[in-house]
């Protein structure tokens, strides 16, 4: 029966359901009978939700490490993280398959219309994969890599692929919001009750485990701008009320100084600046907002410092500030101990500045160990492993970022959402992380794309109602409907 509890899961997720019909039928037992079913049930269905919500099977790359009970140990199909990964490649799939068989003429074209983007994200992959040839770090560089090349490439793709409409944007931001949400509990249940969310009954967040979760921040964080810039977020108020204060005080229990002080900086900055549309209309929902969130912010500390690990943390965070406010030349605690490691990675690229010593090599300079290790600075890192090839390949990327969120502010004003959020990760990037575990930043790479080819479809539209909304005979004079009086339009006429 033991061994029966983890076969029928896989049947009833319906990767396997086929087989286990199969299986069913040759054994004769009536459980495998209706396992197999169930999971030939379940698979149209499946597919079915890969059509219609595609673009929301996107966000769950990106939260579902943070939600398992353990680490990934390799490959294995009842990892939720490689779950999430073979839907993501399905749905991909299957909209190429459609594309292909003309059912959908114009996914192709317009996925090859973003070539300036993909051109720029290939020359850094292509960069990063080079290096491995000549790394130090071998081991550790085949991991890198591999992680990149499956997952990293898979997030980038998949918006140019999956995020073609405003419905599309819609399923995306519903499901982010979602996960969010669950992480934000999963975060603050677990200061409390350790034990709750680990099967082998060990602690996830206690004294033998450090309470810091980035990760964790900083896909909250994220949510958190999304759900208050974004005005595809047509919430009701009782759950604005609800989920804000909730991602506030995730985002502090998470013990994140990079995330936290990240999204004060970006929060700060963007909600004075009008052209970022937000998904809160009203001033007056936005007052009650800000007041709850800062209660939320001011609650969640006074309750983790009745919390051992918690309070121990918040006490190293502090002194960690201070140590490095005050130019201690010998730091001791986190903070003080990434400045060293930024020296290190620049002593790196002095030595080797053209072609950087390969990738994973900071490891192997550092420690002299082939093991994982980065300096927890993304241009340092690429820098120290790439040298001024990866760093032009990376600056030609943010580069082309840039110039398309330029676009995206000036002709379409409810788009400009995703500007705080892609700065918010490429900020977070500075102080944590890899070019893997910040893998967030890859996926707002191929958003703000896949934003552009929505602001491009908005402009073929447009064009196309003035060309049926103004007189013909204007045309005759060669006049175009760009330079027409707006005037002479229908009252009703609305492009969008």
């Amino acid at each position: 029966m033991a061994m029966l509890v983890p076969q029928l899961a896989a049947s009833m997720s319906g990767l396997s359901a086929p087989i286990e019909l199969r299986e069913a039928l040759q054994s004769g037992g009536p459980i495998w009978i209706l396992a197999g079913l169930a999971g030939l049930a379940v698979m149209p269905l499946l597919l079915i939700a890969m059509r219609q919500f595609r673009a929301a099977f996107i966000p769950p790359l990106i939260f579902v490490g943070y939600l398992k009970n353990e680490q990934s140990k390799g490959f294995s199909f009842t990892d939720p993280s490689i779950i999430a990964l073979l839907l993501l490649y399905g749905t991909i799939l299957l909209d190429f398959l459609f594309a292909f068989t003309r059912k959908d003429r114009h996914g192709v074209g317009e996925f090859l219309a973003h070539w300036k983007g993909i051109a720029a994200f290939g020359t850094l992959t292509a960069v990063i994969a080079i290096s491995y040839l000549y790394s130090p770090a071998p081991v550790y560089g085949l991991d890198k890599l591999t992680r990149f090349l499956v997952i990293s490439c898979a997030l980038f793709v998949a918006p140019l692929v999956l995020i073609k409409k405003d419905d599309d944007l819609r399923h995306f931001t519903l499901a982010m919001l979602a996960f969010a949400a669950v992480l934000s509990l999963r975060v603050l249940l677990g200061v409390t009750d350790p034990s709750m969310f680990n099967s082998s009954g060990g602690p996830v967040l206690s004294d033998a485990r450090d309470v810091t979760q980035i990760g964790a921040g900083q896909v909250v964080g994220v949510g958190l701008l999304w759900m208050l810039f974004c005005p595809y977020c047509n919430f009701r108020r009782p759950l604005l009320m609800v989920s804000v204060p909730l991602m506030c005080a995730a985002l502090i229990a998470s013990v994140a100084r990079g995330p936290i002080l990240s999204f004060a900086a970006i929060f700060i900055a963007f909600m004075f600046l009008r052209r970022v549309r937000s998904g809160v209309t009203s001033t007056k929902v936005w007052l009650p907002l800000l007041l709850l969130g800062f209660l939320a912010f001011a609650g969640c500390i006074y309750w983790l410092q009745q919390q051992s690990a918690a309070s121990d943390k918040l006490t190293t965070k502090k002194a960690e500030i201070e140590e490095v406010l005050g130019g201690s030349s010998t730091p001791t605690y986190t903070a003080g101990k990434r400045l060293t490691m930024y020296r290190w990675a620049l002593g790196m690229f002095e030595e080797r500045p053209v072609t950087g010593w390969g990738l994973g090599g900071w490891s192997y300079y550092a420690f002299d160990r082939d093991m994982p290790a980065y300096p927890h600075n993304l241009i340092l890192e690429v820098a120290a492993e790439e040298g001024i090839i990866g760093l032009a390949a990376l600056a030609t990327l943010l580069l082309t970022i840039l110039w398309t969120m330029r676009h995206i502010w000036r002709t379409s004003p409810d788009l400009t959402f995703i500007t705080p959020v892609f700065a918010f990760s490429l900020l977070v990037t500075m102080t944590s992380g890899d070019i893997n575990v910040n893998r967030p930043l890859w996926l707002w790479c191929g958003v703000v794309f896949a934003l552009s080819g929505i602001m491009e479809r908005r402009r073929r539209r447009h064009t196309a109602a003035e060309w049926k909304a103004y007189p013909t005979h204007s045309f005759a004079f060669g006049v175009p409907p760009s330079k027409i009086v707006p005037s002479t339009l229908d009252s009703s006429w609305n492009p969008f």
